[in-house]
């Protein structure tokens, strides 16, 4: 709207409208509608007409951020992760490709569950709720890796409190909003205050994606 415009609604409107539309415009900017968890039929739905998530690997978005988290696996010696919000199973493929021996994917989406067996056969996927499954307790894991997973659920610290004492953590986080997002922070310092009281050696990094700003976080650290 044109500063012309701006002024012919004031002329236009009564005081106690313009000042309840003004509210309205601040809620929408600040984001403070309470964010929507999608379903699975959701991601289902999502995922039959995203092009993104049946690239391979080395031809999405996420291939560099991916690339650091295997590296970083690499140092650590981790040797098996339990992957929550696996998604189409991308990053799977990346660290079997470069030599991870154990891994268990776990997801609520069906399709992109049965996509992922598909294009990573080795590895163990499994169509889950990351809040019921058992597989915290009975999976044998050395590191847990959420790939843009926090962003999408309400109760994500008690998802990271599920995480056996002493594994290894890995997740990316964004600094924008997504019609799937139920949060994104707007810079490291937001990241380490909701996140860092759970961990040890706790580290956040930070990767601009584009000129516009687009940011992913990078967290690591270790369960307390």
């Amino acid at each position: 709207m044109n500063y012309r415009l701006k002024k012919f609604g004031r002329a236009l409107s009564p005081p106690v409208l313009l000042s309840g539309l003004k509210a309205c415009g601040r809620m929408i900017r600040r984001g403070e509608e309470k964010p929507i968890e999608r379903s699975p039929d959701w991601y289902d739905r999502a995922f039959s007409r995203t092009v993104e998530s049946h690239r391979h690997y080395t031809d999405a978005e996420h291939y560099f951020l991916w690339s650091v988290i295997a590296a970083l696996m690499t140092r650590d010696g981790v040797r098996s992760v339990l992957d929550l919000g696996c998604g189409s199973g991308q990053l799977a493929l990346l660290l079997h490709d470069r030599g991870l021996p154990s891994y268990c994917g776990i997801d609520f989406s069906q399709k992109r569950i049965e996509w992922a067996r598909r294009n990573c056969p080795d590895f163990a996927f499994v169509v889950a709720d990351v809040f019921q499954t058992d597989l915290f307790t009975t999976f044998p894991y050395d590191a847990v890796v959420c790939a843009e997973f926090l962003d999408h659920v309400q109760s994500d610290i008690e998802a990271i409190q599920r995480i056996r004492a002493g594994a290894r953590f890995y997740a990316i986080v964004p600094n924008f909003s997504y019609a799937s997002h139920v949060r994104y922070f707007k810079d490291s310092g937001e990241v380490a205050k909701r996140y860092a009281a759970q961990f040890r050696d706790f580290r956040v990094s930070s990767f601009i994606a584009d000129r516009k700003g687009k940011t992913y976080f990078l967290v690591e650290g270790v369960k307390r």
